[in-house]
């Protein structure tokens, strides 16, 4: 999905005429881990003589992947990472358009309390459940989430990492069944949320409010592995679903024809890691690379990537484009959005929302069946 965001973006970007005539042409590199991922970039940049890298997804493999850019003075440009450490090597040539692990989770804990207004508990009394994965992901989130609750006075009264790699994720539901929080935060990856979520039914646990962080609660799979257990499983991300009205005329036919690209290619609707790349890359072509006009001046593309100045709510997740003197992108925006009838809808907030919310608090696993 982060791979056809960014190629649909480099096709409509060539198709309407590239960079004053000349086409951008993606090299393509397959970089499944960390090893791969220091191979390929070296390849790359010394074989292929790139100056440009973007990508990657995966926290470890982002990791290598800037450093190498760092060392041999290339543009690199992330759409989903969120590893905290990317942005906190004092490079001057790495950028995140994407949010960082430890603001996500900030994001996240500041809509967990907005929920417990919602269910009527005051946040001096709300009992919050932290799980994460073990990996950078998982760490970078738990980290801001515990620290809006210290600043909040809420009490945590679970805090655990798990191995997403886990075949059984029963110890950690029974963890949140014993102290029995009002609300989860649970950042996951795909195969152990869809997990998490059926020991849940099995172990007939539902907390008031569970929010799910990451594409282990907002990817097609979720719904197809889980059915009609998906019903009312909420995904903190930034939307899937944008509003085409509330975009640019330019920006809304952009997003459209994207949306129906990418269903054509892959069979399924574009999901918000789609979005995060192909906004990401549709950035980095139209707003950097032509406004330098070249590819090789490394130096002028960086000092153009510093002065993109895009306002939040420009682009399809409601984000905008403003870096910090870290290559931080600060207007990022994280939605609610909630599993409605097979679809990810955004329902929260309310600038942003497509549907009315269901199942908060969230009914007992018997009640859901009714």
């Amino acid at each position: 999905d982060n791979y056809w965001g960014a190629r649909i973006a480099i096709d409509m970007f060539n198709e309407r005429g590239g960079v004053d005539g000349r086409m951008i042409e993606a090299v393509e590199a397959d970089v499944p881990d960390p090893q791969a991922a220091q191979t390929e970039i070296n390849r790359l940049i010394q074989n292929e003589k790139l100056t440009v890298i973007t990508g990657l997804y995966g926290s470890a493999i982002a990791e290598v992947a800037a450093g190498i850019c760092n060392r041999n003075n290339v543009l690199y440009w992330e759409h989903v990472s969120v590893v905290d450490r990317l942005t906190e090597q004092g490079y001057d040539n790495v950028f995140r358009v994407h949010v960082s692990g430890s603001n996500y989770g900030l994001k996240a804990g500041a809509i967990a309390a907005d929920f417990s207004d919602m269910i009527g508990i005051d946040l001096k009394d709300l009992r919050l459940g932290i799980i994460s994965e073990n990996g950078d992901f998982g760490q970078s989130l738990a980290k801001g989430i515990r620290q809006y609750a210290e600043e909040n006075g809420i009490q945590v009264v679970v805090d655990e990492l798990y191995d997403a790699k886990t075949t059984d994720t029963s110890p950690i539901v029974m963890k949140l069944k014993d102290a029995d929080p009002d609300i989860v935060i649970a950042t996951s990856y795909i195969n152990d949320g869809i997990d998490i979520t059926k020991k849940c039914k099995v172990l007939n646990y539902a907390p008031k409010v569970f929010l799910g962080v990451g594409s282990g609660y907002g990817a097609a799979a979720y719904p197809e592995a889980l059915g009609a257990d998906a019903e009312g499983q909420i995904d903190l991300d930034p939307t899937g679903a944008p509003v085409l009205e509330n975009l640019s005329p330019e920006m809304a036919e952009l997003t459209k024809e994207f949306q129906e690209r990418f269903k054509a290619e892959n069979g399924y609707d574009a999901p918000v890691v789609g979005y995060l790349a192909w906004q990401a890359t549709w950035v980095l072509l139209n707003d950097v690379i032509a406004e330098v006009g070249d590819v090789d001046d490394v130096d002028a593309l960086i000092e153009a990537a510093r002065a993109v100045d895009i306002p939040e709510g420009t682009l399809p997740t409601g984000a905008g484009v403003k870096f910090d003197a870290n290559g931080q992108n600060e207007r990022c925006v994280i939605a609610a959005m909630q599993w409605q009838d097979g679809k990810l809808v955004t329902i929260y907030p309310e600038s942003l929302a497509q549907a009315d919310m269901i199942c908060v608090p969230m009914p007992s696993w018997s009640e859901r069946g009714k």
